[in-house]
């Protein structure tokens, strides 16, 4: 969401310089800093942002260096001069006695007659200066956007690829974790019961296993885990905006990680299941960046 660009377009009447940059944010906002000259074209300008991207803060400044030829702004004497008239007897019903700061006044509502541009085919050369002017500066916009872009799926990748190995290391090693648990169990046991004189019931000790299996089995979660890293996957290849939904696939890995890591006892693999959450943490960290 993050970018920055500058550009500037010679018109008959000045210079027109316009700034754009963007930073994160959850939502669309656009904030217009326009010339009082131009305020009215505000919502101009929001129209034609608001098709540039999602989500993401964008502020936008122009500025405006007049051609000596235009006419500049002018000020009003008569209506300065109502002012300060009534500026004074206000001062002198108060008691106060002080000299008025004439530049002060100057942004009081009528004082400067601003230019103008008096005929609709003037106007119709704004739209199309200003037409060009944020048309330059939202490619260059986007094109450092995309540049940015870049970098964050080639590190958002890199991670991605970590958490697939560790996902299959947890595999591997969940097996013979699992394998080892319940030989460790059977031992456990046929000690105690041959410590009270008993000898171990296979069939019961069989159901005990079935249960302990249920609890300690994570093929499931693991399948999950893969099966949302294949769709982050896809959804980082569409054309269309995808940060909100690889935040959303990122949770769903989160609580698979979790959960396996709650059922196993094995301390490698809960080792792998931390190494595999800092990998999300990072991985969430970069898609925040995205829209």
């Amino acid at each position: 969401m993050t970018g920055f660009s500058s550009t500037q377009l010679q018109a008959s009447w000045g210079t027109l310089s316009l700034e754009i940059s963007s930073v994160n944010h959850r939502y669309q906002e656009i904030y217009v800093r326009l010339p009082r000259e131009f305020s009215s074209w505000e919502p101009w300008f929001h129209q034609k942002l608001r098709k540039c991207f999602r989500r993401g803060k964008i502020q936008v400044r122009m500025e405006v260096l007049w051609a000596p030829s235009f006419r500049m702004a002018r000020i009003n004497k008569d209506i300065l001069s109502s002012y300060c008239d009534e500026l004074l007897q206000i001062q002198r019903s108060m008691g106060q006695a002080k000299e008025l700061a004439l530049e002060k006044l100057l942004n009081l509502p009528g004082v400067l007659d601003l230019p103008k541009f008096e005929d609709s085919k003037e106007s119709e050369d704004i739209e199309s200066v200003f037409e060009k002017l944020i048309n330059d500066a939202a490619g260059s916009w986007q094109s450092m956007r995309r540049v940015e872009g870049e970098h964050l799926r080639d590190a958002v990748l890199n991670d991605l690829e970590e958490l697939e190995r560790l996902a299959s290391e947890i595999g591997k090693r969940w097996l013979k974790a699992r394998d080892d648990a319940f030989a460790a169990t059977r031992a456990r046991v046929s000690e105690t019961l041959e410590g009270l004189g008993e000898k171990l019931d296979e069939g019961r000790f069989i159901q005990e296993i079935v249960i302990l299996t249920d609890k300690w089995d994570i093929s499931e979660e693991l399948a999950r885990l893969k099966s949302h890293i294949a769709k982050f996957r896809d959804a980082g290849n569409e054309s269309e905006s995808a940060g909100r939904k690889l935040d959303f696939i990122v949770q769903e890995m989160n609580r698979e990680v979790n959960t396996l890591d709650s059922k196993i006892a094995d301390a490698e693999i809960r080792w792998l299941a931390v190494d595999s959450k800092a990998a999300l943490e990072r991985i969430r960290e970069q898609i925040q960046n995205l829209e």
